[in-house]
C-alpha cells in the first residue's frame, strides 16, 4: 500500500485521471469536489428522468470509481482531492428520486456537502477502507444519509406548503 508521503510516483496514465477528475473537473482549483457537486447537480436535473437512470449511472460510477481511485493512488497518495468521482455517486443517491424543483436539488446539494465535509458515523470508519473503496464508500453513506434527510425535508415542505 502506498501512502501520502510516498506519492507522487510519475505521471499517472490520463485514463484513470480522467475517470477520477470527472474530465478535469478535480483539478477546479478551489473545492474540487463542491464543482463537481454543482455540475453534476445540473447533469442529474437535465438527463436524469427515470429511477433506471439513478441507479445505473450510481453503480457504474461506483465500480469505475473504485477502479480508476485505486490505480490513482499509486501516483497521487490516499483519496487525492482532485478524485471528484466520489462525489458524482454521493449526489446521484442525494437526489435519488427527488422532485425536480430547484429548492430540493438545493436543499439535497447543501446535504450532501454537510455530510461528506462533517463526515458522521460511519462515514467517517468507511473512508478507511483500503484503496478505493474508502473513497468511494463514504460518498455512498454521505448520499444517503443526505438522501434521507432530504426526504424528510421535502415531507415536512409538502405538510407545511
Amino acid at each position: 500500500m502506498n501512502s501520502k508521503k510516498d506519492a507522487p510516483r510519475g505521471r499517472a496514465p490520463l485514463l484513470y485521471k480522467a475517470v477520477a477528475t470527472l474530465m478535469g473537473i478535480g483539478y477546479f482549483p478551489l473545492a474540487p469536489a463542491t464543482a463537481a457537486s454543482v455540475i453534476l447537480c445540473f447533469i442529474i436535473w437535465f438527463l436524469f428522468k427515470h429511477p433506471l437512470t439513478y441507479v445505473a449511472a450510481a453503480f457504474a460510477l461506483f465500480i469505475i470509481g473504485i477502479w480508476a481511485s485505486s490505480k490513482l493512488e499509486y501516483f497521487w497518495g490516499e483519496d487525492n482531492r482532485k478524485i471528484v468521482i466520489d462525489e458524482a455517486v454521493g449526489i446521484i443517491i442525494t437526489l435519488f428520486l427527488v422532485p425536480h424543483r430547484i429548492l430540493f436539488f438545493a436543499v439535497g446539494f447543501l446535504l450532501f456537502r454537510f455530510f461528506d465535509i462533517l463526515k458522521p458515523y460511519p462515514i467517517n470508519i468507511s473512508q478507511h477502507l483500503p484503496k478505493g473503496w474508502g473513497v468511494m464508500v463514504d460518498d455512498i453513506v454521505a448520499g444517503i444519509y443526505s438522501n434521507i434527510a432530504l426526504w424528510g425535508f421535502i415531507i415536512i415542505f409538502y405538510r407545511i406548503f
